[in-house]
């Protein structure tokens, strides 16, 4: 069965890992795999081609495809005859959807990961497009139970919509490294108590809430520091407010990582400050390394979060809420030694990489 795998994102991030993991865990004497990405991920570019998968690199961009990238695309789609295209992410979906059905009549897979959008007066323009796109997209894969029933909200049938949550390689979290020397070597104190969130510096991620926290929860924990691990449109603005607060002692810009869910094990919280989500990696990532975590309930963070037993949410904004969880668990290491185990017991129950993995087998198979 030939199946094409195609997604968009400016920055390798929580779209690259997921379709990574599909094309280095999919059955390969059932599938050959054909990968569409963006032509400046040069770093994931070489993780797909060490897969043995056939990688396309194209001129994507968010919205706007080139002349030169609509062309490669449907004259690939019309060379290969693919059993199946899988298209990943809003913006890969908006156009890609309508390019290949235009290219040919192969069954189309949707995997949004999620459905907000940063500008929200286009929010209404948005959901009449998902629900006319619906038409030709043979199943809509939701990665959270909640953003499954926002779409059938919207009008898109039930029986185009199923949930399928993300879900990691525990393979990967089985040796922990050496914490002290992880922080050294991230140019952290090795014995304070670390606060780290792994993402893009963007409005959806809202890393300024993440710097005000710290400024309250050093109030009370003076010994704390804090790691912010990404890069992106807001770094200014990031850096400047860590100027202005005074916190240039305790918070620390490490930048983007390519092995950013390593770096976690250094941490003895893990923050998500989101003001929206689909079904997080971070999370999934911070519990498998049996971290406690303190993030917004936002979109599928509930339904990964066990609150007050694997970690603790917190409305979105509320930066005060998200400060006092924060010093809960510094204040209590036992506590929080306790919520992480429960985090990774909750990882290995419902979000391992074998079950998604068959999950989406059994959808290509039943096609």
């Amino acid at each position: 069965m030939r199946i094409l795998l195609l997604y968009y994102e400016p920055q390798p991030s929580g779209q690259t890992t997921h379709v990574l993991s599909l094309a280095r865990g999919l059955d390969r004497r059932l599938y050959q795999i054909t990968v569409v990405l963006p032509e400046h991920l040069e770093g994931s570019i070489a993780a797909f081609q060490q897969t043995g998968v056939r990688v396309v690199p194209l001129p994507l961009r968010k919205v706007a495809w080139t002349p030169g990238a609509v062309a490669a695309l449907v004259r690939l789609v019309r060379e290969q005859h693919f059993d199946i295209v899988h298209i990943h992410s809003q913006e890969a979906g908006l156009v890609a959807r309508l390019l290949t059905r235009l290219a040919g009549t192969q069954p189309i897979l949707y995997t949004p990961q999620t459905l907000d959008i940063q500008r929200a007066h286009w929010h209404g323009l948005y959901v009449f497009i998902e629900r006319l796109l619906a038409h030709i997209t043979k199943l809509i894969i939701s990665v959270n139970e909640s953003d499954r029933m926002r779409l059938i909200g919207w009008g898109i049938p039930s029986h185009k919509v199923v949930t399928i949550p993300n879900g990691v390689d525990l393979l990967k979290f089985e040796e922990l490294p050496d914490v002290g020397e992880l922080r050294q070597s991230l140019g952290v104190d090795r014995y304070r108590p670390l606060v780290m969130q792994v993402g893009r510096l963007r409005a959806q991620k809202n890393p300024l809430a993440f710097v005000e926290g710290a400024a309250q929860v050093v109030l009370e924990c003076p010994e704390a520091q804090f790691a912010l691990v990404g890069d992106g449109p807001l770094r200014d603005e990031v850096l400047s407010c860590i100027r202005r607060l005074g916190l240039e002692h305790c918070v620390h810009w490490l930048g983007w990582h390519h092995d950013g869910y390593r770096l976690m094990a250094a941490a003895d919280v893990i923050s998500l400050t989101s003001l929206w989500e689909g079904t997080p990696y971070t999370l999934l990532e911070a519990m498998a390394w049996s971290r406690p975590v303190v993030a917004t309930a936002v979109n599928g963070c509930p339904e990964i979060v066990a609150h007050n037993v694997s970690g603790f949410l917190v409305p979105a904004g509320d930066i005060t809420a998200w400060a006092r969880r924060v010093i809960d668990l510094l204040h209590d290491p036992a506590k929080a030694t306790s919520m992480g185990k429960q985090g990774r017991r909750r990882v290995e129950e419902k979000f391992a990489l074998p079950d998604m993995l068959a999950r989406v087998e059994s959808l290509y198979q039943d096609m």
